[in-house]
């Protein structure tokens, strides 16, 4: 989907930003709603379809984190996501392991924000048949007997959107990625950035940027059957929760 044919969803509490905003908005999608908080956002939702929710972190009545957690408590499909915020104690691992596109930062970068909407509303097929300009440096290699048992041993978990491993010292960035599943005869190869890094655990999250044509119809398949909420899982560990487990 392009963003001029999506709906949006701005929720914010600031008037004169939520009015600056909105204006903005309506430029570059197909609508522009707002809300001024979590609640209100709810309602509006019940009441419409949305693509694209815009949301600031901390509100009163209801904040950001709060609307998220409900929607993937409902258990049926929800908008994509993007938070916005001055401060927060939520980190980018968190945020990704909820379900969040990404977090723009105040005072808002308009291009960075207009970007990540793009990317957000676009289908992973369309957006993985495009390489990296520039090869990334850094290399992920790594091989396991089977999918399976690679879920099984903890080693890797899939989001929607990239996957959490078990790895060596990567730093955040562009990165090539190549992880072979043997028995499966399946290979994941492709460019991506590591999100974030916990190096005490071992683990590493990676956003998929782009999928190779040999692997891309696999994953494809692979994802819509698992169904995952997170972008990026926070931990590939049995202390995983569903979405519905999310309190």
């Amino acid at each position: 989907m392009k963003l001029k044919e999506a709906s949006v969803l701005l929720v914010e509490d600031e008037p004169l930003l939520r009015e600056t905003m909105e204006a903005w908005l309506k430029q570059k999608a197909g609508q522009a709603v707002c809300a001024e908080n979590g609640m209100d956002a709810l309602r509006l939702i019940s009441a419409g379809k949305f693509d694209l929710i815009v949301s600031d972190v901390r509100m009163p009545v209801m904040d950001g984190i709060s609307l998220v957690k409900q929607l993937n408590r409902s258990g049926t499909q929800k908008p994509a996501v993007i938070f916005i915020s001055g401060f927060s104690d939520l980190s980018l691992r968190e945020a990704y392991d909820l379900g969040i596109e990404g977090v723009v930062e105040k005072p808002i970068d308009r291009e960075e924000l207009l970007a990540l909407m793009k990317r957000s509303v676009a289908g992973t097929d369309e957006l993985w048949r495009q390489p990296l300009g520039t090869p990334p440096s850094a290399k992920l290699k790594t091989s396991f007997n089977s999918l399976a048992a690679a879920l099984e041993e903890k080693r890797i978990a899939f989001g929607r959107r990239g996957f959490c491993i078990r790895s060596g010292p990567l730093r955040e960035g562009p990165v090539e990625f190549d992880v072979d599943f043997e028995a499966d005869r399946q290979n994941l190869r492709g460019q991506g950035v590591v999100r974030w890094t916990a190096p005490d655990e071992g683990q590493v999250g990676i956003e998929m940027a782009h999928v190779g044509d040999a692997s891309r119809a696999w994953v494809l398949d692979l994802l819509k059957r698992m169904a995952p909420v997170p972008v990026i899982p926070r931990s590939t560990g049995s202390e995983r929760r569903s979405s519905r487990e999310i309190a």
